[in-house]
């Protein structure tokens, strides 16, 4: 028989804790405290399983049994309604508050005119993967400072101190954001950095002497590699480009007829164009790989799929084939390049410029950005000829 407001409400404890059953499954149970809780029992899988709707009488007959007719359209679908439930709870906090993510999202949409699409994908990852599954649905006025010490903890003791690092930052920028905004009075990261592990010392990418270039390059050419990555590393080389630019190198960015690679604003960390000199060398590896690439988008795709670009590590795999880890890094010979024409005597802007690096005086930065290209083509072509006469034992 099912069970009407009244049995419930004169329902009275006893020694030991019964239930008084409703219908289809749903139960009040009455405690020997006198706390009366509704209770929902189905089969899952196989097994007998329970999921709570709230206490007598804040939660009424009439809502319980709606909430359990929820729960019985959900195990019709295939889905188990402790999580359907859960997932509902936090779709209504979001809805109602101020809520981690949704003050995130806000700061995160804020800093975006500010920040390179690479680093808002450093941010974005970050966050998804470590912060939002643990504080995302939290009212942001609720999160203590041991929520944030436990999420960073666990960070630590996978062994990912530097992410630990950058998610405490990252966290403590979205507070300090919710500050400002008035949502809260003070942040659960305040000085948390004495208290969290500290990232190591940076360390130098590894690089040879200029003396060993011509055994270096020699080596590189000489490796069982591929030659399309290694033609992706010797235009690295010969552009003093970082590896990523030349991994999304695209047909449209360059001019063979000009000598000029155009990486656009989208690409680059500080969010303007990046005209690169193309030296006689760096042509030549191009349309060697025009025949190959020159109807795709990318200069060099993945070989897997012609639709995207080489691998993230393929100038540190080159690298490792070549037997040269911990002796050379891509990134050392920018290094190289940097060194080598300082001393030389060129232009330190011209050298800066052909890095990518931006001055620190914004008027400047602008005015030296429509200038130095020819110079810098002369510059570049003297490098790619030292790199050459190096290579071929002169």
């Amino acid at each position: 028989m099912a069970l009407t407001d009244t049995a419930a409400r004169q329902a009275k404890p006893k020694e030991k804790a019964y239930t008084a059953p409703d219908a289809l499954g749903l139960t009040l149970y009455i405690a020997p405290s006198g706390i009366k809780s509704w209770h929902f029992r189905f089969t899952w899988l196989g097994k007998q399983a329970r999921i709570s709707f709230g206490t007598y009488p804040d939660t009424s007959l009439k809502e319980a049994r709606s909430r359990r007719d929820e729960a019985r359209e959900d195990i019709a679908s295939g889905i188990d309604p402790r999580t359907s439930r859960k997932e509902r709870k936090a779709e209504l906090v979001e809805a109602n508050g101020q809520t981690f993510r949704r003050v995130y999202d806000e700061w995160l949409a804020f800093r975006t005119k500010s920040i390179s699409p690479g680093t808002y994908r450093i941010i974005s990852n970050l966050m998804k993967l470590d912060v939002l599954p643990v504080l995302g649905s939290r009212q942001i006025d609720s999160i203590k400072r041991a929520d944030v010490i436990s999420l960073i903890r666990g960070i630590e003791k996978r062994g990912s101190v530097l992410t630990a690092v950058k998610a405490r930052q990252r966290m403590g920028q979205v507070f300090s954001y919710a500050i400002a905004t008035g949502l809260i009075e003070s942040s659960p990261t305040a000085e948390m950095h004495a208290i969290t592990q500290k990232a190591g010392p940076h360390k130098p990418f590894p690089f040879l002497p200029f003396s060993e270039l011509p055994k270096t390059i020699a080596t590189l050419q000489g490796c069982n590699a591929g030659r399309q990555v290694k033609s992706a590393v010797m235009l690295m080389i010969y552009t003093a480009s970082r590896p990523k630019m030349v991994r999304f190198a695209e047909w449209s960015e360059i001019d063979l007829d000009t000598a000029t690679w155009i990486i656009p604003a989208s690409k680059m960390k500080k969010q303007r164009d990046h005209a690169v000199p193309l030296p006689a060398q760096a042509i030549e590896i191009l349309k060697s790989m025009l025949p190959l690439t020159g109807g795709l988008r990318y200069v060099f795709p993945h070989r897997s799929d012609p639709t995207i670009p080489i691998g993230t590590n393929y100038a540190n795999s080159v690298i490792d084939i070549c037997k040269l880890r911990g002796k050379q890094s891509p990134h050392g010979f920018r290094h190289l390049f940097s060194t080598e024409m300082n001393h030389r005597g060129y232009n330190s802007d011209w050298i800066e410029r052909q890095l990518a690096h931006a001055d620190d005086n914004v008027i400047r930065d602008v005015y030296n950005h429509a200038n130095y290209l020819e110079q810098r083509r002369t510059m570049m072509q003297v490098w790619a000829d030292i790199i050459t006469k190096e290579d071929n034992g002169a």
